[in-house]
């Protein structure tokens, strides 16, 4: 069974609907207004986060278990990691790279290795 609307009623709901769109598309303004306010505000943060984030991850390396290492034992390690597994020297083997780079590692490491005279002691010129 249709339902007849007579054209005063009809006409009522067209400006009803006609409102309510208008009324949509303010809402829809301001929340543009609103994303683009809060976009612009979280772009200002964004650099202070990632630097935050940065110091946060400075602080950690520094509380690291390998700062508390003690040189001595750091400096065995490095004798591993650059002098030759089976002890015999050979003019390809370069230990002046191998332990150039790990000193470039952290002030720490650095240390250990010039602190360590058996890294320097066999230099193939």
């Amino acid at each position: 069974m249709p339902i007849w609307l007579d054209q005063e009623d009809l006409s009522f709901l067209r400006t009803r609907i006609s409102e309510a769109e208008i009324q949509l598309e303010s809402l829809e303004n301001q929340m543009n207004e609103l994303k683009r306010v809060y976009e612009a505000q979280i772009s200002e943060l964004m650099p202070q986060k990632d630097a935050k984030l940065v110091e946060i991850a400075s602080y950690r390396n520094i509380c690291s278990p390998v700062r508390r290492v003690p040189q001595e034992i750091l400096s065995s390690v490095l004798e591993l990691c650059c002098l030759p597994a089976d002890g015999i020297w050979s003019s390809t083997y370069d230990i002046i790279r191998h332990t150039s780079i790990l000193s470039q590692v952290c002030v720490a490491w650095r240390k250990a290795a010039h602190s360590t005279p058996r890294l320097w002691s066999k230099l193939c010129i």
